[in-house]
């Protein structure tokens, strides 16, 4: 043990502290008077207090200072009193001395150590390093408690240091005790402040928030600490860890693993520590590798076996192996490990490595990697200071996990559209090439993702001469509004010098005949110009000039308003009557569809105009796991059948209800051959492809329009289902299920047997129309 004197030179925030060993004596006494020791402790005690009495600095003779020999001998013996004879003897970094300026005057073997390896370890770290405001909450806790009986949080002050050596950052923690200290005032003691309590008791953050601070630099304080310093890495690197996790929402990954692996390497104490944490990715259920993630593979990087040599089977026999088996392994020395790879790592450089497959329960989630350019530099007890920190690797493996499936997700809506679960596999797939960048972004991205022979199931619900009945209704709103302006302007009050009245009058009649024969396309602007533009201005003219037409006028303007007004009341009773209709066919056919996806997995578009029109794509390409089966095929037929019966019932027992009682029609399209479908990235949507394919996408955009061969009936009327056809073989998987329907009595005995006239490019379509039974 050494006794040595080293002075820190800062500002002036603390008390002035002078060694005395009177507090150390007068704790002794104490304790002697109390009974609080032992026979042999008291003896102990009482030797203490006598070596200490002689050192005694001579009160009015400073300048003889103490003596070196006497005071090393003194803290020597007062050492075996401040520590446990159980610890005496260990390897702990202690000392005695002053905290301001710092003055060490006895240390241990320890903490000389630390001093001569790293020079200016105290002098210039805690300068730097240590809270000014810590080294000032020391100061106040000291007096509060000694000089007011004021009990604070805590007797030891704790504080933080840290030595940046070769990159790697090594954390440290002086604690001070300040029992054998006793502070004083130089004058009067000021009254107690209790925002000084609550700055002690760390409630009040800075000192800067004091209004009235305590004078501490009017205490003197007399005695001696002890310090002691801790290596806190273990635990601060912990910490920072957690740290990281509180800025996953505002920064990349990339920055984030930096910051993790960095704060590892700090926590191994090896300044070339190389760490590879690789989590393991998947794309629909399969290992995939992933260029981002494999970079930071220590194995990878030097074993010579590069991803892209490792075909995909392969990497899942791997892995699986690794989640079945694979367990820590640590090699302190490469030079005799058997296998070609491990010997690799060793001819690059690397010497001790170490793997650790990380996992949550039943899950692998990746692995961890370490290695070392130093033989041993890896073993047992670096394992073991890692698995400290296990939960923490696991999380960022679960970050970087959902960062990949999130980019994946982000590539799919970038480039696809938002998906349904049945074709989300084929999507993953096409985002994952892009991500891998085997394919450059162009028009032949849809390419990626297709669906060869698929059988479409197509069905419409209309709403029966829904853009007749919208005439109608506008035109009876028009009519009753320009009724209502002719009855004004025809008012015999109004004035006799006035030529506008009859212009517009005569303007008036001219839309009421218009209206009589009926309203075309182009009408109904036509006549809403001439209100805005002619007739509303001159209105409100006549309304701010002559008082006794006001009130018709102002009538007349309550009933314009688009929301609540009488005349837009048909036009209103029309669109809540779609409305309605449109709302119960689209939450049927939605709530019909999951439990489809139950029969099979398939593709399902609608689109929504004046009622509703679906398909369905299904067969072997859309779920290439699950065996795809004639039965499904006829499932979802009857499906269709049996749903256009409930639909046609369901709107039929809402007519009654509706403000506008329309009826709607139902139309099946039947198509016994398979269609290849294609993702259009252009359009975000799926298509046909294929002359035969595209055939079929022609019908059925013209089919509902369709007339019964040489008469002027359409063929799709309310109360029945319209199933058209181009052969025998489309329509003969809906037979069957049609005489099941009549003998269930969903359907009529009658089923039509119906030519269609020809389509614009199609001949030759044939229909049944079955008729529902409502009873």
């Amino acid at each position: 043990m050494e006794t040595r004197t080293d002075e820190l030179k800062e500002a002036d925030l603390s008390p002035k502290f002078r060694l005395s060993f009177k507090p150390f004596v007068d704790y002794l006494e104490k304790q002697l008077t109390d009974n609080e020791c032992s026979v042999e402790g008291g003896h102990l005690r009482e030797y203490l207090i006598q070596k200490a009495n002689n050192v005694f600095l001579v009160e009015n003779q400073p300048e003889k200072g103490y003596d070196p020999d006497r005071l090393s001998e003194l803290f020597q013996l007062i050492t075996f009193s401040v520590l446990p004879l159980t610890k005496a003897d260990q390897d702990i970094p202690y000392a005695f001395g002053l905290p301001e300026p710092l003055q060490l005057f006895h240390y241990s073997p320890a903490f000389e150590r630390l001093m001569t390896r790293n020079p200016g370890f105290l002098p210039m770290d805690i300068k730097v390093h240590v809270d000014p405001d810590e080294k000032l909450r020391f100061g106040y806790r000291m007096i509060l408690q000694k000089c007011y009986d004021v009990q604070v949080a805590h007797n030891q002050t704790f504080l933080p240091f840290q030595r940046d050596v070769n990159g790697l950052t090594t954390y440290y923690r002086i604690n001070i005790d300040s029992t054998f200290m006793a502070p004083r005032p130089r004058y009067e003691l000021p009254p107690l402040d209790s925002d000084w309590v609550d700055f002690a008791n760390g409630f009040i953050k800075s000192s800067k928030e004091l209004s009235n601070p305590l004078p501490i630099d009017a205490f003197i304080v007399e005695g001696f600490a002890f310090f002691i310093i801790e290596d806190v890495t273990e635990t601060e690197t912990i910490q920072q860890l957690r740290e990281i996790f509180a800025h996953l929402q505002s920064e990349p990954e990339p920055v984030i693993y930096n910051r993790f692996e960095r704060t590892l390497r700090n926590l191994g104490g090896q300044a070339d520590l190389q760490i590879g944490i690789m989590p393991f990715v998947q794309v629909n259920g399969r290992y995939v590798h992933y260029p981002d993630f494999d970079a930071r593979s220590v194995f990878l990087n030097h074993s010579g076996l590069y991803p892209n040599h490792v075909d995909q089977s392969a990497l899942e026999r791997i892995i699986r192996y690794i989640g079945r088996n694979g367990k820590p392994t640590v090699t302190p020395d490469l030079a005799q490990a058997p296998g070609s790879h491990l010997r690799a790592l060793y001819k690059n450089g690397i010497r001790s490595f170490l793997f650790y497959p990380i996992r949550m329960g039943n899950q692998l989630l990746g692995v961890l990697e370490m290695g070392s350019p130093h033989t041993n530099a890896l073993n047992g007890a670096v394992l073991q200071k890692f698995e400290t920190v296990l939960p923490l690797i696991q999380e960022l493996l679960l970050y970087q996990r959902s960062q990949f499936n999130a980019a994946l997700d982000r590539m799919i809506k970038q480039q696809f559209t938002n998906l349904q679960p049945a074709v989300e596999w084929k999507f993953n797939e096409a985002a994952w090439l892009m991500m891998l960048g085997k394919k450059r972004t162009s028009h032949r991205e849809a390419d990626l993702v297709r669906f060869p022979k698929v059988y479409p199931i197509y069905g419409a619900i209309d709403i029966r001469n829904s853009s007749v009945e919208r005439h109608k209704a506008i035109e009876w709103d028009l009519s009753q509004q320009l009724n209502t302006i002719k009855t004004i302007l025809d008012c015999p009050i109004m004035p006799d010098d006035l030529l506008m009245p009859d212009l517009l009058l005569g303007k008036v009649k001219h839309w009421q005949k218009r209206l009589s024969a009926g309203l075309d396309s182009d009408d109904e602007a036509e006549i809403t110009l001439f209100l805005t533009e002619e007739i509303h201005p001159y209105l409100e003219h006549l309304q701010s000039n002559h008082a006794d037409l006001g009130d018709s006028i102002e009538q007349y303007f309550s009933k314009v308003d688009q929301t609540t007004g009488q005349f837009h009341q048909a036009l209103h009773a029309y669109e809540r009557s779609v409305k309605w209709l449109n709302t119960t066919v689209k939450d049927y056919v939605g709530q019909a569809e999951e439990k489809l996806q139950q029969i099979y997995p398939h593709y399902a578009e609608s689109f929504r105009t004046d009622g509703l029109e679906y398909t369905l794509y299904v067969g072997q390409s859309i779920a290439p796991k699950q065996p795809f089966e004639p039965d499904h095929l006829q499932q979802l037929y009857a499906w269709q059948l049996s749903s256009m019966v409930d639909i046609a019932r369901l709107t039929h027992r809402l007519r009654p209800h509706l403000p506008l009682p329309l009826q709607t029609t139902q139309l099946i399209l039947a198509h016994s051959q398979p269609v290849d479908i294609n993702f259009r990235q252009d359009e975000h949507r799926f298509d046909v492809e294929g002359s035969y394919s595209i055939r079929y996408e022609v019908v059925k955009k013209r089919i509902d329009k369709a007339y019964i061969l040489d008469t002027h009936e359409r063929l799709t009327q309310p109360g029945t289902i319209a199933l058209v056809y181009a052969n025998h073989q489309d329509v003969a998987p809906y037979l069957p299920l049609i005489e099941t329907m009549r003998d269930q009595q969903q359907i009529q005995p009658t089923v039509d047997q119906i030519e269609l006239e020809p389509l614009q490019g199609v001949f030759g379509m044939k229909a049944l129309r079955l008729h529902i039974n409502f009873d």
